[in-house]
């Protein structure tokens, strides 16, 4: 018997006819509300952000939509046909979706959005979010492009477009470095490119200050509210920040206009963390 396929068009609050302007907005006000860090008392809002995605996923794909409504007919009706068939998983979408050009750009848009909201943000949280932050998503995603080399360059830019695993960079940059010592070659130009689709949000200023935060694995669980002081020049600024939950080592908070001062134009505070196991 087949299993009633999920409802995407109700996910996302669309009716059946939706244009892709239509799925385009709900998908982006229902990622910001959905968005893990807004809801840090729901554990549920991170399966829902995987929910909208997907079902964002197959709408904006014609292919995929005239697949799915067509099984999504047949299912709803029992009137099941050999040509009623939508089989992919939930990780096969989110594969595809972001290796059409078109369809991945709202993530450049979202990105801006959440690190605006002092959201998550960025190659780490889209990676982990939607390739369970190991490094097996990003293998098996270059192991799905055709040709040797053409695997290993393509599937790279891919990755660095929806956030890459940093142990499996820096990897490849000591590889390569190691390679370049042994055999007089200069290091692989891919290692100096990698500047995926969120590099926009991540440039830095001279008037940046970069703060290291240590938390306690249970600070770092729960979230909450935290305050802090640091240097931006001679002044002694403090701060009451609000903190997402589940923060793990080596994520980062831009706050915007805390860092140094000079001619008018103020730079950000960039915090980073660093989880200690209690």
């Amino acid at each position: 018997m087949k299993q009633t396929p999920k409802d995407y068009y109700k996910i996302l609050g669309l009716s059946d006819n939706a244009d892709m302007a239509e799925i385009k907005k709900s998908y982006r006000k229902l990622a910001m509300e959905f968005h893990p860090d807004h809801n840090p008392g729901d554990p549920a809002s991170e399966e829902r952000f995987k929910e909208i995605t997907e079902a964002y996923g197959v709408l904006i794909d014609p292919s995929k939509r005239r697949e799915y409504d067509s099984y999504r007919t047949g299912a709803y009706s029992g009137t099941y046909g050999n040509s009623s068939r939508f089989d992919y998983s939930q990780q096969d979408i989110f594969e595809n979706l972001f290796r059409n050009a078109s369809a991945r750009q709202i993530f450049e848009e979202l990105n801006r959005e959440f690190n605006r909201s002092g959201f998550r943000s960025g190659r780490g949280f889209f990676e982990n979010m939607f390739f369970s932050g190991a490094t097996g998503g990003l293998s098996r995603l270059l192991w799905m492009l055709p040709g040797p080399l053409g695997r290993i360059g393509q599937g790279i830019r891919l990755i660095q477009l929806v956030g890459t695993s940093l142990f499996a960079l820096n990897q490849l940059r000591k590889t390569h470095q190691k390679t370049s010592t042994d055999e007089g070659q200069k290091p692989h130009p891919l290692t100096g490119s990698l500047k995926g689709l969120f590099g926009k949000t991540s440039k830095t200023s001279p008037l940046d200050i970069n703060f290291q935060i240590t938390l306690t694995s249970s600070e770092a669980d729960r979230g909450g509210k935290k305050e802090i002081s640091y240097k931006a020049g001679e002044e002694l600024e403090r701060l009451r920040i609000s903190l997402p939950a589940k923060i793990r080592t080596g994520q980062k908070l831009r706050i915007k206009e805390k860092g140094y001062k000079k001619n008018g134009r103020r730079g950000d505070l960039i915090l980073s963390f660093l989880v200690r196991q209690q």
